[in-house]
């Protein structure tokens, strides 16, 4: 059975509001007492009731995480960004998995209200959850948005800068000497990075990069006698896809095809894949996004970010053959 802050009260032979003082080292409690009271709570192994701190203070000192997954490496960097933003801010986190289900970000939407979090961060949510996220909002429960678009344009956001980052990879296949480009496949920010691809080309003068639906799609293109020599991928595990569909078809990389990621997930700098890919700063953008969070919940308005992406080269791409 747990100890009980009355109880340490009673062995300290002082009140319980003087136990809870010295164990939060308020300076009006002497300095014997608050050691003589800190002694017998760490022998008693005495947790403090964080519920009932938080019901007198309005804070939990809480935030909840709603993620798809931690099995790609970029949330998982989100989350060490998060982390340590919490951690530095003296907050916690609980993190729920939802796999896309929007009976389970429900669920845990649940349990987030019922743990009475001071705020929310989410990254990927289905259109069934946006409901509650803005009840949740429109509550007084501070929500953001990390690494994604938001569900609602009054709710701030952090995500990378989608468009610039198609730019990016379109803009060094283009210089490259490549003329006919591929674009693969639909994902989370697809549409911008196709739009910023898109505009590089055009304004380097070449054809606007052909979309692939999927990888039987990309194999019908590369087997065409006009087939794209560089392929944009709009995610490193598109790539790897790409990748794939290449060997089956005997098109070496990057002698044949080049292939520009998106994310920089750790196995992109492998020996075996050493793609090129455009990086974002995942670690940033969990740090930042708790940093903006922890400012609405003291009541400061805060605006999105989009953050810069940076182009890291690596071996899978080139020149066209023959140039």
């Amino acid at each position: 059975m747990s100890v009980t802050l009355v109880q340490i009260a009673r062995r300290a032979g002082v009140s319980p509001a003087t136990v809870s003082l010295a164990l939060r080292d308020d300076p009006r409690v002497a300095e014997a007492t608050r050691r003589r009271v800190c002694s017998l709570a760490g022998k008693a192994g005495y947790v403090p009731n964080n519920v009932g701190r938080a019901l007198q203070s309005r804070r939990s000192r809480l935030v909840g995480y709603l993620l798809p997954d931690v099995t790609a490496s970029f949330y998982s960097d989100v989350l060490q960004g998060i982390g340590e933003a919490a951690d530095a801010a003296g907050y916690s986190v609980l993190t729920a998995i939802t796999e896309r289900s929007a009976d389970s970000e429900r669920r845990h939407l649940r349990v987030f209200r019922e743990k009475r979090v001071d705020g929310v961060l989410v990254s990927l949510f289905t259109e069934r959850t946006c409901r509650e996220l803005r009840a949740l909002e429109k509550s007084g429960t501070a929500v953001m948005v990390c690494s994604n678009e938001t569900f609602d344009r009054r709710v701030p956001f952090v995500i990378i800068d989608n468009r610039r980052g198609g730019a990016l990879a379109a803009e060094h296949l283009i210089r490259l000497g490549h003329r006919r480009l591929g674009f693969c496949f639909p994902a989370a920010g697809a549409e911008a990075r196709y739009a910023g691809a898109k505009g590089a080309a055009r304004r380097l003068r070449c054809s606007a990069p052909v979309r692939c639906r999927d990888a039987g799609d990309l194999r019908d293109r590369l087997r065409a006698g006009s087939r794209p020599t560089g392929i944009v991928a709009c995610t490193d595990f598109a790539a790897l896809e790409v990748k794939h569909v290449a060997d089956e078809l005997g098109l070496r990389i990057p002698q044949d095809l080049s292939v520009v990621g998106f994310d920089d997930l750790w196995f992109t700098g492998l020996p075996e894949f050493s793609f090129t890919t455009v990086a974002q700063p995942k670690r940033e953008i969990g740090r930042l996004s708790m940093q903006l969070l922890l400012r609405r919940i003291e009541g400061t308005r805060v605006k999105s970010r989009r953050l810069a992406p940076r182009l890291v080269v690596r071996g899978s791409s080139g020149p066209p053959r023959g140039r």
